[in-house]
């Protein structure tokens, strides 16, 4: 089986009849679809029961989103995950067809979303090229990216966070396993605006997991010289490919080369910024 879909909901019927519908109605039907509900009362449970298309559900308490999905992920038999989760759908009906056979054994393949707020849609692109800047700074779709099954089952999402473990788990997988990523130029999914990650609410809870993160792989300096949105500075291949192997290596080693990498483009741009003005 090339894919498993993994769809999460807790007390949220009508959103999830969306997102049902998209999956079973998808012109290519080469994939398992996976239902973990959080021990719904609204109903959830009683419509997930009735459903013709679903390959595997669970019905029972959770600790949580990603206790959730990782939930999902141990049953799941497809080559690749797709989380499609309660209240966001797949973009058309022909997305699997395109996209199923673009799937050739790399870790990572993400594609586009749209962004839909109070029904006024915006396309988010996913980047031709990744970097550390993008992620210290922003984040892939989980909604429109095909993760292999192998790589979460070895080690599923951290369950101690509860916004951005997604986000947390390709930084660690692309920056310090050197896992491949893919872009397709496709629109994967939509993605309704509300849910808890977009919500106002745990908008500094997402910030303050965020950090945790990226303190924990970055001394300050070092993510200062990356994240740094002067015009002139270009954040090119070298040093991501620099940026990528020095997290590799063990934590004392690892923040001298990062340290002795940010001072070598320090006194670059300086040096750059000086021939401009003079």
């Amino acid at each position: 089986m090339k894919l498993s879909i993994i769809t999460i909901c807790l007390n949220n019927l009508e959103e999830l009849k969306r997102t049902v519908a998209s999956v079973l109605q998808q012109t290519c039907k080469e994939f398992e679809y996976i239902i973990i509900d959080g021990g719904s009362t609204d109903g959830c449970k009683e419509y997930i029961e009735g459903l013709a298309g679903v390959s595997q559900w669970i019905s029972e308490p959770d600790k949580g989103i990603y206790n959730a999905m990782n939930k999902g992920i141990r049953i799941a038999g497809g080559e690749y995950v797709l989380f499609l989760n309660s209240g966001d759908e797949l973009y058309n009906d022909g997305v699997l067809a395109e996209a199923l056979p673009l799937l050739k054994g790399e870790d990572f393949y993400v594609g586009h979303s749209m962004l839909n707020r109070n029904g006024k849609s915006t396309l988010r692109k996913t980047p031709q090229q990744m970097s550390v800047r993008f992620l210290l700074e922003d984040s892939i779709m989980h909604q429109a990216t095909f993760t292999r099954s192998a790589l979460l089952k070895e080690r599923p999402y951290n369950e101690q966070h509860k916004i951005v473990s997604d986000w947390e788990y390709f930084l660690q997988e692309w920056v310090l396993h050197n896992r491949s990523y893919v872009p397709l130029d496709i629109v994967i999914s939509t993605f309704y605006l509300g849910g808890i990650s977009s919500n106002e609410k745990s908008a500094r809870l997402n910030d303050a997991e965020r950090k945790e993160v990226i303190d924990a792989l970055l001394p300050p300096r070092v993510q200062a010289e990356i994240c740094n949105h002067d015009a002139y500075y270009l954040f090119d291949e070298k040093l991501e490919k620099k940026i990528q192997k020095a997290l590799s290596l063990p934590p004392i080693r690892r923040d001298i080369k990062l340290l002795r990498n940010a001072f070598k483009f320090m006194w670059k741009d300086i040096w750059k910024a000086c021939r401009k003005s003079s």
